[in-house]
């Protein structure tokens, strides 16, 4: 699967500083991989230093993961927060 941006919810913030939960069914190791935010750009001012709070994969495999973005000429990198 890909980005949805009907499982995105802004929760707060402004651009650089903005707070997401998101929900989806992909693995945690694709929705952490580079460009899979990309739409996200457009859909809801994605930018770098935005952090989205990601549950992915469903049922016992479901998986919490904080992300902290990056955003480099339209690609967004979402890399786990240290």
């Amino acid at each position: 699967m890909s980005y949805e941006s009907t499982t995105m919810r802004l929760m707060g913030g402004v651009p650089g500083q903005q707070l997401f939960l998101y929900r989806s069914p992909d693995s945690a190791a694709s929705v952490g991989g580079s460009g899979y935010f990309n739409n996200a750009i457009a859909d809801y001012n994605l930018s770098s230093g935005d952090i989205i709070l990601a549950v992915s994969g469903f049922g016992v495999l479901a998986v919490l993961a904080a992300l902290v973005v990056t955003v480099n000429g339209g690609n967004a990198t979402a890399s786990p927060l240290a």
